[in-house]
């Protein structure tokens, strides 16, 4: 299952501070762990420097589906898969691991390029854009993906 989601971020254990009061982690880690623990997969496709460069990525929408409780003490791996990209938008997935192997979460998202001297969409430059469809030849080449996608982007 690893291989449908090659790029891995970095792992967490569940804190207390993580759950709530169900004893089991709260829905807005699943939101937070692949931006705070991506290991990198954001600055692979654009640098680190990007916004100081005058652009960025919002987040256009995102669909979150929770397929296992993630408890304290669990040590979670987020992994992430490129879907499809166009002149102005990406769209990929993170799977949340459980160390089981298991999948605890997708997080399908699309993001949204901007001018962030006018906080308007705009188109991506070439040279990200190759590297958006490289990625995802990459991953396509890895494994199909068996999960069907919530969002679309043409």
């Amino acid at each position: 299952m690893k291989d449908i989601f090659p790029i891995e971020g970095a792992s967490v254990i569940v804190s207390d501070d993580m759950c709530d009061m169900n004893g089991h982690m709260n829905v807005r880690f699943f939101q937070t762990i692949p931006m705070d623990y991506d290991g990198n997969f954001y600055n692979s496709l654009v640098g680190e420097d990007y916004i100081s460069k005058g652009f960025s990525f919002f987040t256009a929408e995102q669909n979150i589906r929770y397929l296992k409780e993630c408890l304290k003490g669990e040590k979670l791996t987020p992994r992430f898969r490129m879907l499809n990209a166009n002149e102005k938008l990406y769209h990929f997935v993170c799977a949340i691991f459980k160390e089981s192997g298991e999948v605890a979460a997708l997080i399908e998202t699309v993001e949204i390029h901007i001018d962030m001297s006018i906080r308007k969409s705009a188109a991506i430059s070439e040279e990200i854009l190759q590297t958006l469809f490289r990625m995802r030849t990459e991953h396509e080449k890895s494994s199909d993906y068996p999960f069907e996608t919530k969002l679309k982007i043409k």
